[in-house]
């Protein structure tokens, strides 16, 4: 039987790929990746779930209970050399991400359940983010800690990027 974590991203339209946590049949993280056109916007509510938007690729405009976050990205494809641009996200807020372009934008959202001491909304700055390299060869992996499990911004909530190079 295949695994339920075993989801292909589609190669076209807006929906890249979601792992809700009851599709994985977990109760915890959820996961889903966007591609958003130059001024198309999608809208989350955190309800009582933290998040961290990741900007994969393209730039990003994200305004979290109306006070906008703007230009976040920096990389041009996820394969680039750069630890990405993400925002934390507490539970009870409304955010809405537009994508700015050039081209096609890609964000990855992911969630965790949140708890109730007060959070703040934070950019993560990239020049924090831990890069490391593991394997070698062809297992070779860059590993970059978006939102490590020791920072204190989160409730739950930890964000890695693995990174494959090309083959």
């Amino acid at each position: 039987m295949p695994s339920k974590l075993q989801v292909k991203a589609a190669r076209e339209g807006r929906h890249i790929v979601e792992v809700t946590p009851e599709r994985a049949g977990w109760t915890h993280v959820g996961f889903a990746a966007l591609r958003l056109g130059v001024g198309e916007s999608e809208s989350v509510a955190t309800a009582d779930r933290e998040l961290c938007l990741v900007v994969m690729a393209g730039h990003a405009d994200v305004r979290v209970d109306g006070v906008a976050h703007e230009n976040l990205g920096n990389r041009r494809s996820v394969f680039d050399d750069a630890p990405p641009a993400a925002i934390y996200v507490p539970r009870g807020r409304q955010v809405q991400v537009t994508g700015r372009g050039p081209g096609i934008t890609e964000v990855a959202l992911c969630t965790a359940p949140a708890d109730d001491a007060p959070r703040s909304v934070r950019v993560i700055d990239t020049a924090t983010m831990k890069r490391s390299v593991r394997g070698q060869g062809t297992n070779t992996r860059y590993v970059c800690d978006i939102l490590p499990h020791d920072d204190p911004t989160a409730a739950h909530l930890l964000v890695v990027e693995v990174r494959t190079p090309p083959s």
